[in-house]
């Protein structure tokens, strides 16, 4: 049933990642760690491992212009405007930024090597080089992956990408019962002339979700991308951002029990304490031993290192009073 999750993960020559292994992870994991501790480059990698996994090209470049624009959206316009031949150098300079990365787990393997050519090969099996490249070159239209959720932006075109991937899944009655749980007010969500509203109890008409403020459009974007992944992987960078801290329990509810039902494994980063506490009071609440917390931190030769630790030693960690939030 969970066979597609990433239980293990070993990354050599990924940004601050340069020999680094770490185990243990769940099927919802919490990435805590002060700044600059490696936590959303950790969890980049992750996601790269997790689209490497059925070997093709095309999903590998499309996640990778996704990392690169979910940290500088910007790049997303200097893209849209760039001809074939602009396209392709850009694109290319996001892989020699990459070059002799290797990203290991148990589901999938990736080498990124420059010999003569730049070459790519997934699991040992397929390999790709600069002569594979051509096809995708000539459209030069971005294509962003729908199971991240960036901490910078979540725009209108992602949040209908991931409806549709709901409609798909036959899961929107899902949707609207939770953001019911969130705000007992809003009682739909739909995208109508490609705008996502809620249709307000109150006002007895739909609204464009801006006027709601971005807490709940994060609240629906994490939903949907579970559902839209049913039985795949989503990252969500900086969780708590948007939610208030009075809605963290009803947030972390949702996801344990959505992604139970979906059958998504599921990544998240935060810096709150709040947020942390909150997943290990719901999770606990819940009696969910499938969870995992993941410790960040640098040591003193300046190198990441993740602690996992089990629901039971989690739960420990914190009740002893414990600072868990990096080093």
């Amino acid at each position: 049933m969970n066979d597609h999750f990433i239980r293990d993960i070993e990354i050599r020559n990924y940004k601050l990642f340069q020999d680094f292994k770490t185990e243990g992870f769940g099927r919802v994991n919490l990435i805590g760690g002060k700044n600059n501790a490696g936590k959303t480059a950790f969890m980049e990698a992750i996601l790269l491992n997790a689209y490497s996994v059925e070997g093709t090209l095309d999903d590998f470049i499309k996640v990778l212009i996704s990392i690169k624009v979910f940290r500088n959206y910007a790049l997303v316009y200097q893209m849209h405007e760039a001809n074939a031949n602009e396209f392709m150098k850009l694109v290319l300079s996001f892989l020699k930024e990459i070059v002799h990365t290797s990203i290991h787990s148990k589901i999938a393997n990736l080498d990124i090597k420059l010999n003569k050519d730049l070459e790519i090969s997934f699991g040992g099996n397929k390999s790709y080089n600069g002569d594979d490249f051509d096809s995708i070159f000539i459209n030069t239209e971005i294509s962003l992956v729908n199971n991240f959720i960036s901490s910078v932006f979540i725009g209108d075109h992602q949040l209908e990408d991931l409806y549709d991937g709901v409609k798909l899944s036959r899961k929107r009655e899902k949707i609207n019962e939770f953001i019911n749980m969130f705000d007992r007010d809003l009682i739909e969500y739909d995208i109508i002339d490609n705008t996502p509203v809620c249709f307000s109890e109150k006002l007895n008409s739909f609204v464009s979700l801006d006027g709601y403020g971005n807490g709940v459009k994060r609240y629906i974007a994490y939903v949907c991308a579970i559902w839209a992944n049913s039985n795949g992987h989503v990252f969500i960078d900086e969780i708590e951002n948007g939610i208030h801290y009075t809605n963290l329990d009803k947030l972390w509810e949702v996801i344990l029990t959505t992604a139970k039902q979906a059958n998504v494994q599921v990544f998240a980063t935060t810096h709150s304490k709040e947020c942390i506490e909150s997943y290990a009071r719901v999770a606990k609440k819940l009696e969910d031993d499938e969870i995992a917390f993941v410790e960040m931190g640098i040591n003193k030769y300046d190198k990441p290192r993740a602690i996992v630790m089990n629901s039971g030693r989690f739960y420990d960690e914190l009740e002893i009073g414990n600072e868990v939030r990096g080093w």
